[in-house]
């Protein structure tokens, strides 16, 4: 392989030492990916015959390749340093403020190739980014080879778009600033568990990359595909090879760190292999280390879900609520009974809207354990989330009703939400229900008096391509890798 000759390649390939800092390489199986400059290519990508520069970041811990010609080669425009094309500097630096990013938030580092059992690991044991011309991605990480685990650790490298032309970035940087930390931080991720699960690897990777480079808005042009569908369980996206839905699911760790804090993500992936199998199960084993759990926390997601766009409210809610789209809230009408039925299935959510004349006592019929419901009153139009009430509760005016799974059981979970006038004050203390948790529908002193701290606490891999070029596809080529 050729090398592009600059001072920082000659600076990196002298300083071993910044190379060595990457953790322990995970102990060599066998070859698990070729690539692009082996001669079977990788993915069904192969630089062929063309002549290949590299490239090092500043810091040595990445290393850029690029074919000098042909179909792969990057865009030839150099400004930023002297007969480098702009597009691998950029990718150089972004890599190199990824890897800072997520070292400064406590990750483990990608796992270092130094060992690897390849025909080829890259000439070094830095991270190998290989620019390529893509037909329906933007970018994918691939594994190097592998420990067996449990949990299952890889090494790796990634692919990454060469242009970024028509993909719908503004120009090749933002694509390389985009794309670059995402696939590294599926490197991150498989120093934890390369096994995770995909809906947890996109979402993450899409929240991660925005820890880099909070300005860039590609989280929130995904953000729709969860919205539109907030039914549908977290943990479960749709069938099909592409699905922005994955991307989508970046809300969940969005709500997760500032419900809390950033260490908290990083905490589900140190989690893994000690608490029961599955993400959720994890990141439930890590809110109750909070004082919280699993259910609580679903429940307040979802009124966050309720209060964005042109709803955000002034207090309360994401930081961010008036730039992420809108959930549909079904209107129902004022009436004595039973208002709406429906079945949930897992960790989803329902919203429902109502107006009321007179003061009016809402319901909700349902197997405690498996669904749960806040209600939410509006001011002029926008959830007060910080006035929100667990059902049993009265409504006097306009508010939403907040549905939201409270089990990862897969199986049917009916509810009906139903309203009366609210009962008169000498019966409710006959029944002894001086608050409003008190009267939540079949649960345990236990469990009410934990929701009544949530309901205090409240008041207080392939990356997708932006446009139909770009649209995600795992094609008979990149069975290597089900994720990108």
């Amino acid at each position: 392989m050729s090398r592009a000759s600059n001072p920082v390649v000659l600076k990196a390939a002298l300083l071993g030492a910044a190379v060595s800092a990457f953790a322990p390489a995970a102990a060599a199986q066998s070859c698990e990916s070729a690539r692009p400059t082996d001669p079977q290519g990788s993915a069904g990508v192969s630089y062929g015959g063309a002549e290949v520069g590299s490239f090092d970041a500043a810091s040595g811990r990445a290393r850029v390749h690029f074919a000098l010609s042909g179909v792969h080669a990057p865009p030839a425009a150099s400004t930023l340093q002297a007969d480098i094309p702009d597009a691998v500097v950029v990718a150089a630096q972004a890599a190199d403020d990824a890897l800072d990013k997520y070292a400064s938030l406590g990750y483990l580092p990608p796992l270092g190739d130094g060992d690897s059992p390849c025909a080829s690991n890259g000439d070094s044991d830095a991270i190998d980014i290989y620019l390529i011309n893509f037909s329906a991605a933007d970018g994918q990480a691939l594994p190097d080879h592998c420990d067996a685990g449990p949990p299952k650790r890889c090494a790796g490298f990634v692919l990454v778009e060469n242009d970024f032309r028509a993909g719908g970035y503004a120009d090749t940087a933002e694509g390389m600033r985009t794309v670059v930390p995402h696939e590294l931080f599926h490197l991150v991720q498989d120093a934890y568990d390369a096994d995770v699960e995909r809906w947890w690897a996109e979402g993450s990777a899409q929240w991660a990359a925005k820890q880099v480079y909070p300005a860039l808005l590609d989280l929130e042009r995904f953000l729709p595909a969860y919205f539109a569908a907030p039914w549908r369980p977290l943990n479960v996206p749709p069938n099909g090879v592409v699905t922005n839905f994955l991307y989508a699911t970046a809300i969940w760790p969005v709500f997760l760190s500032e419900r809390f804090d950033v260490d908290v993500v990083r905490e589900v992936f140190e989690g893994f292999g000690q608490a029961a199998p599955g993400v959720l199960p994890t990141t439930d084993s890590v809110l109750t280390a909070r004082g919280s759990s699993l259910a609580q926390e679903f429940l307040q997601f979802a009124a966050y879900n309720a209060a964005t766009g042109a709803r955000a409210p002034a207090d309360g809610g994401y930081h961010d609520a008036a730039s992420y789209p809108l959930v549909t809230l079904t209107k129902l009408d004022a009436r004595t009974g039973d208002l709406v039925s429906d079945v949930d299935s897992g960790m989803g959510a329902f919203y429902y809207s109502l107006q009321t004349d007179a003061p009016t006592e809402l319901t909700l019929q349902a197997d405690a354990a498996r669904v749960a419901a806040l209600l939410v009153p509006l001011a002029d139009g926008k959830p007060q989330l910080n006035d929100a009430q667990p059902l049993p509760a009265t409504l006097d005016g306009e508010g939403v009703v907040v549905v939201a799974g409270q089990s990862l059981s897969r199986t049917d979970a009916p509810f009906t939400l139903q309203s009366q006038p609210p009962a008169a004050p000498e019966t409710k203390a006959a029944a002894g229900s001086s608050c409003a948790v008190a009267g939540f529908p079949g649960k345990s002193a236990g469990f009410g008096s934990a929701l009544f701290g949530f309901v205090v606490i409240l008041l207080g891999r392939c990356r997708a391509r932006r446009t139909p070029r770009k649209a995600r596809s795992s094609g008979g080529s990149s069975s290597l890798r089900s994720r990108c």
